[in-house]
């Protein structure tokens, strides 16, 4: 199962026990599938869409649990993405003018008297803004794999309600950020704490412990990768350094002979060229008396001053 469907199914099951809370739901769900329609002469349309038929029936059920609206379910083939089944909760049309008006929707003041965004007073509540979240992720809403990157987002036609939702968000303790996709405003989520935050709003715990798990072992994952970068590196600063003794080495061999040198620099450089792998607390452990690294590299810029002077003569 996709991790997308998981947190929607899980997100469809959270019991919604106070009319409060199913108002601000109903009113997400809604203005963010764009449910709301002008007919002319004060007559409107009302529906609910949603991509899955779970969705679709948790918001039938409850506007006849809260509002004794019978509405039908609809179902219709789109042409986007593979031609999927949309699901349409449809409240008889005698119904809509008081489902308007108990959802808060009908304002004069707004264009053809309908909110683009919920009143204030539907989220007022801390429950009623995680319902109205919810309602907004059930039929706009979609998450990335997190095996590949985090990503959320809530998709919307108005930019007045993606600026909504992107404050509500804020409200929260999860800042978003809005971006336009062809026809639609996208309300996104790119980091992993804010989408943990996000799963809990939604009430998707399951979800969430997946997620968690998900995350930790990326993080062992990515810190194993960094680990083995940095060893790489070090074994190549290591192995250039080396190289670059030898040579040096091997320009005083030529010069004057090792056996000129004083005999502490002597051992040590005999050393570096019997072990070319060797790093410098490995061969400080060679020589008598055992040196530690800083001594032996005290030797190797000895050697290197005198390897200097005889190529600059």
């Amino acid at each position: 199962m996709a991790f997308s469907t998981q947190v929607r199914r899980e997100a469809a099951r959270v019991p919604v026990e106070k009319k409060c809370c199913a108002r601000a739901e109903l009113a997400a769900a809604v203005l963010c599938s764009g449910g709301l329609s002008f007919k002319g002469m004060g007559r409107y349309g009302l529906a609910i869409y949603a991509d899955s038929s779970q969705t679709a029936q948790r918001y039938i059920q409850l506007l006849r649990r809260f509002y004794h609206c019978q509405a039908a379910l609809g179902a219709v083939e789109t042409t986007r993405l593979g031609g999927r089944v949309r699901y349409g909760v449809l409240p008889p049309e005698g119904d809509i003018p008081g489902l308007l008006k108990a959802l808060r929707l009908l304002d004069p003041a707004q264009p053809f008297g309908l909110r683009s965004t919920p009143a204030r007073d539907v989220v007022q509540e801390p429950c009623c803004r995680q319902a109205f979240l919810r309602g907004a992720y059930l039929t706009g809403g979609s998450t990335g794999n997190p095996q590949r990157a985090y990503h959320m987002e809530l998709a919307v036609s108005e930019p007045q309600l993606a600026q909504f939702l992107c404050q509500l968000l804020e409200e929260l303790g999860v800042p978003a950020k809005v971006a336009t996709r062809k026809t639609q405003q996208v309300v996104y989520i790119k980091d992993g704490d804010h989408m943990a935050q996000m799963l809990t709003l939604l009430g998707a715990h399951r979800a969430l412990l997946e997620f968690e798990n998900l995350r930790i072992y990326k993080d062992i994952r990515n810190e194993a990768n960094r680990q083995a970068n940095c060893d790489s590196a070090n074994v190549d600063k290591v192995v250039a350094a080396a190289q670059r003794q030898i040579s040096m080495i091997q320009v005083i061999e030529r010069k004057m002979g090792l056996d000129q040198l004083p005999p502490s620099l002597e051992e040590i450089a005999r050393l570096r060229l019997a072990y070319p792998d060797a790093s410098l607390s490995d061969l400080g452990g060679m020589v008598t008396p055992a040196l530690g690294k800083s001594g032996v590299s005290a030797r190797m810029r000895r050697l290197e001053e005198i390897a200097q002077s005889l190529v600059s003569q």
